[in-house]
């Protein structure tokens, strides 16, 4: 049996109201043309096939306290939260660090802890994800690198690693996608 019809039977008694994912685009650059944003779509084109009710954040259009407010209202409906952005030294950009920061601090201050929404994590970044993740692994610590990438407040669910984002084919961009939407079909 193919692990997509394990799953989809799991969720099919649930509402729609309670399979909510936020995709968050983490890119500060808010232009389509990025490939954090073709990832987000291949991701929410799939979970929308197998039901899931879809909010879609884009980071680097959080320019106002009216946006913003929008984007942590848009964290506390979520049942399930993907992030996808690109690594620049060894971190997620500012804003996003920022948002989910800010997200957690509220959390504490309404007397929840944080939160045990899973998130699942899709990383991009110049160095080969090889690379990177056999420095996690190992712990090794050259300059503050790999000490793990982590955005405050949510359960880890997964991580995936997309290095060498520069240099990538056609072909391997194309393979991405579609693992992305293969991931949003099983987004459980």
């Amino acid at each position: 049996m193919l692990l997509l019809e394990k799953i989809v039977p799991f969720w099919a008694g649930r509402t729609a109201r309670e399979k909510r994912i936020l995709v968050v685009n983490g890119h500060p650059d808010p232009a389509p043309e990025r490939f954090c944003s073709a990832l987000c779509d291949a991701y929410e084109e799939g979970a929308r096939e197998a039901g899931w009710t879809l909010r879609r954040l884009v980071v680097g259009l959080l320019s106002d306290i009216g946006t913003r407010e929008k984007a942590l209202e848009d964290m506390t409906w979520a049942t399930q939260l993907i992030v996808v952005y690109p690594l620049w030294l060894d971190q997620p950009s500012a804003p996003l660090r920022d948002l989910f920061e800010e997200n957690f601090s509220r959390s504490l201050c309404d007397g929840e802890g944080g939160s045990d929404k899973p998130l699942r994590q899709v990383i991009t970044m110049d160095m080969p994800a090889f690379l990177y993740r056999a420095m996690l692994q190992c712990e090794i610590d050259v300059k503050g690198l790999a000490r793990g990438v982590m955005l405050p407040g949510f359960r880890y669910q997964h991580q995936d690693f997309i290095g060498s984002i520069m240099s990538i084919t056609p072909e391997q961009r194309g393979h991405w996608l579609r693992t992305m939407r293969q991931t949003g079909l099983r987004a459980a």
